[in-house]
């Protein structure tokens, strides 16, 4: 999606806004998110079915880091990863600012794609060299790529000297259980969901590690909780859908991996699940299917004769 596309949708969300004019002032925090909370499909219908005027954007490219952020923050929200990764990726270099570049960051976690995530964290922090924030984000996905390590290296000072911030937490609390230290890694994550309680990825870690220590009950609820708060976290129904598989809830599984796999098209995990449970559930119907047509048993009590 060229910039410029993405432009023509910009303007589009701002004109449809009833209050904002076309040519004035738009520095208000709360007009942004009035802007994005309304339905991008249907603006942009609007748009080309050639509603909308020709509207000066010198206004909206004034505030286009901060608004190109709320829109693709939007769009993350419902799982539409690749075109709010165009969004960002619209904001010239010398304008995205340290949140949309953060955001950037975070959405290359979100699609899978750690080896982006990971080089974008890093030239970060040629401009951010100090910034605990970016030691944190790098440490996560370093963990999640699979080398714990390395990330405890760059987390464990940074959690010492920030015990109490729920985020590094989180991220210390997933290295404690990459290195199979369960119970400790529970009470950080535990700690870090008593500061983020709504925080679908902090619930997701701690259904991560239940299920690891064992707990395959406790583990399915908290991951229930974390796909509540945000379906369009894709790792998230992916596990979820794992965990209910183990407790043979095959039709609760398969609705998960049928999320799982519009957030994460191709995973081979998740193909290979869902065949799997189209064989177990097509043999249970086949089975009910014969049960239905067996003849009944009728037994015979014969009374026994006493004289």
């Amino acid at each position: 999606m060229s910039p410029l596309y993405i432009l023509i949708i910009l303007l589009a969300l701002l004109w449809s806004t009833p209050g904002v004019a076309a040519t004035g002032l738009f520095n208000a925090e709360e007009n942004i998110t009035g802007i994005l909370a309304r339905d991008p499909i249907l603006v942009l219908d609007q748009f080309e079915n050639g509603t909308f005027p020709d509207i000066n954007a010198s206004t909206l490219m004034e505030h286009q880091d901060l608004l190109y952020r709320k829109l693709a923050l939007g769009l993350i929200n419902r799982g539409d990863y690749e075109r709010a990764e165009s969004v960002l990726l619209s904001i010239p270099p010398e304008v995205r600012g340290y949140d949309s570049s953060l955001l950037l960051a975070f959405l290359y976690t979100r699609m899978q794609n750690l080896d982006a995530a990971l080089n974008h964290i890093v030239s970060l922090q040629v401009q951010y060299p100090d910034d605990l924030k970016l030691d944190n984000a790098r440490a996560y996905v370093l963990c999640m790529a699979g080398s714990p390590a390395d990330a405890r290296r760059i987390m464990e000072p940074v959690i010492m000297q920030v015990p109490g911030y729920g985020p590094f937490l989180d991220t210390w609390g997933t290295i404690l259980a990459a290195e199979g230290r369960y119970a400790d890694a529970e009470k950080a994550c535990r700690k870090a969901h008593a500061l983020m309680p709504d925080d679908a990825e902090v619930l997701a870690h701690l259904g991560m590690i239940l299920y690891k220590s064992g707990r395959t009950a406790d583990a399915q609820d908290v991951y229930q909780r974390a796909v509540r708060i945000d379906p369009a976290f894709g790792e998230g129904q992916k596990e979820y859908a794992r965990v209910l598989m183990d407790l043979k809830r095959y039709a609760e599984a398969g609705k998960a991996i049928r999320a799982a796999l519009r957030l994460m098209p191709g995973d081979s995990d998740l193909i290979s699940w869902e065949q799997e449970i189209d064989d177990i559930l097509l043999s249970w119907y086949i089975r009910q299917e014969q049960e239905a047509y067996r003849p009944p048993i009728i037994k015979r009590v014969v009374q026994e004769s006493h004289s």
